[in-house]
């Protein structure tokens, strides 16, 4: 039995208490809690694991506690080392698909004496919500006030010793999710070794201990293991976390921080800005300023992106330009730009810093001559694409895909997409997702109707995009119908406007999924042709072998229905 000094992580105050039948050297559960700044991941905030190993008889107790120690601390370095655009629910299932995959090829292995299948359930609180995450056979309970609530079904088998799921058991793996707000005083349990204990039998053993709870956690810890000790099974543990404070919203601490910072009037050029020399002006719009700058530290030329104090007037554009902040930093992709992360000590005003690209935007090269050509337009619409499933892969919907939003890089044939000030996470702030977003005439028909953007949004404006930049400039719809890139651009293979009409088409259902499949149709018409855009159903992703074992089954039912009738 032990308690804790609380720990304290962002806005987070936990304590916690332990207590268990077996030591740690004869125990099969093994349970922690970490803070995100252990893994320089302040943002996520603070996780608590209780993983239990199913070990069977030629299994020693040693290996059975080394499975549960290595699953805890494998999933902990898991989720903190995600990106931290991933939602906790995502992170925590990348985390835990990935060790399954390798706990399970082990267990397969020649060391599979030493490995046991495992039960992991975890308490993931990140921003002001707790997620819950549970594989197998361990047990979450909650208290709040004097109400005690179960929180995950388990996946045991009643009377029987291996759970229905678990980690390493099969390659493949399903994860239960669940989330909930914190309250202050909420006191959560994390119970093991209780497998094949129906959860109301559980419940009712609690229950009545916790009417008056004790007030200390190690004496409640204590409390909890009592009430459990005379259900079947052994080596029973318990891990108590109470919530001492939360934070006080959903924001996050870095863009918290930048909210915090003044603004300034606009620069000269000349001025020194905390050790940025500023240049001349590269764009200056209604919100915000973009001035070429040296930095003095780093030695190099970059971007400063300055809110003006008209910003101020628009809560939505005051609030992307602190999301862009934020997302900026952790996109790593090549073809999206990447912002600069300066250390807080030297920031002393608001302001987004980012390489200097030298270029033009791809409004700019479309407005001039030669029409672009089939190579070329490919190349950057491939790129894009790219791009655009760079970001979905962190789970950042970009939402304002345009020309206008794209560099051209000289000479080496590069593109950076730009702009992420009305970039949407659908994991993170989900009260977002209808929000207005987007430049209108680029914006797919759902978006008009509060549909949240997705994958699919992205795919028609990346179409619009597309055939802008093989048109010249003019859209693809008129006032009254469409207008064909075949019309406009005769010279051009007509399957670039068949594959440029599915992206644009009104139902989402009937668009390309996502910017990768809408790559793999570019590439497939310049292989194919407009041949590859009709493919028979025999030819879709099917082996010459598949095609004739399906020609022979066909053939033998034949031979076999001819043989009955002559029969008769």
């Amino acid at each position: 039995m032990a308690e804790t000094a609380p720990i304290e992580s962002g806005a987070w105050r936990v304590a916690m208490a332990f207590a268990a039948q077996c030591g740690s050297s004869s125990s099969h559960n093994f349970f922690a809690v970490y803070t995100g700044e252990s893994f320089e991941s302040p943002e996520r905030g603070v996780i608590g694991v209780m993983a239990r190993a199913h070990a069977e008889t030629q299994i020693s107790v040693a290996g059975a506690r080394d499975a549960a120690q290595l699953a805890v601390h494998s999933f902990a370095e898991g989720y903190f080392g995600a990106q931290r655009t991933l939602s906790a629910r995502r992170a925590a299932s990348q985390a835990l698909v990935s060790l399954n995959r390798w706990l399970a090829g082990q267990m397969h292995g020649d060391v599979s004496r030493h490995l046991a299948p495992v039960s992991l359930s975890a308490l993931l609180l990140e921003r002001r919500r707790i997620g819950m995450v549970q594989i197998g056979a361990c047990q979450l309970f909650r208290l709040r006030g004097k109400g005690l609530s179960p929180l995950m079904r388990p996946h045991a088998r009643p009377g029987e010793f291996l759970p229905a799921r678990a980690l390493g058991l099969t390659d493949d793996l399903t994860v239960d999710h669940a989330e909930e707000f914190a309250e202050e005083g909420d006191v959560y349990f994390l119970l093991g070794g209780v497998e094949g204990v129906a959860p109301e039998l559980v419940y009712g053993a609690l229950a009545p201990r916790l009417v008056s709870p004790p007030e200390g956690d190690e004496d409640l810890a204590q409390a909890v293991l009592s009430a459990l000790a005379p259900l079947p099974g052994m080596d029973k543990s318990v891990m108590v976390m109470r919530i001492a404070a939360a934070p006080s919203d959903n924001g996050d601490a870095a863009m918290a921080a930048l909210s915090d910072l003044p603004l300034r009037p606009p620069p000269r050029e000349g001025d020194v800005w905390d050790h940025f020399i500023i240049g001349q002006t590269l764009f200056r719009g209604r919100y915000t300023i973009l001035k070429a700058a040296y930095d003095t530290i780093g030695q190099r030329e970059v971007a400063m992106k300055i809110p003006l104090p008209s910003m101020l007037q628009d809560e939505v554009f005051t609030a992307g330009f602190m999301r862009e902040a934020w997302i900026g930093t952790a996109v790593r992709g090549n073809n999206v730009v990447r912002y600069l992360e300066l250390p807080p000590e030297r920031r002393t005003s608001l302001y987004l810093v980012m390489p200097l690209y030298q270029g033009e935007t791809l409004e700019k090269r479309l407005n001039r001559a030669p029409p672009m050509g089939l190579p070329e337009g490919i190349g950057i619409a491939l790129k894009l694409c790219e791009a655009v499933q760079d970001l979905a892969a962190i789970q950042i919907i970009h939402r304002d895909l345009k020309p206008d939003n794209v560099m051209l890089l000289d000479e080496r044939g590069e593109v950076r997409l730009l702009d992420l000030g009305l970039a949407y996470l659908p994991g993170i702030d989900a009260a977002e997702a209808v929000k207005p977003g987007g430049t209108i005439r680029y914006m797919a028909p759902e978006l008009l109707h509060n549909a949240p953007a997705s994958a699919r949004t992205e795919v028609y404006a990346l179409g619009v995009t597309i055939y802008r930049m093989f048109s010249g400039g003019p859209f693809p719809f008129g006032q009254r119908e469409k207008l064909p890139l075949a019309r406009v651009r005769p010279d051009l293979p007509r399957w670039l406007g068949l594959v440029l009409q599915r992206t644009l088409a009104p139902s989402p259902e009937n668009r390309y999924a996502d910017a990768g499949e809408l790559a793999q149709a570019l590439q497939t018409g310049l292989v194919q042709g407009e041949e590859g855009m009709h493919q028979p159903f025999w030819r879709l992703r099917a082996s010459e072998l598949y095609v004739w074992r399906l020609l022979t089954t066909i053939f033998a039912a034949g031979f076999f229905y001819l043989l009955l009738t002559g029969h008769r």
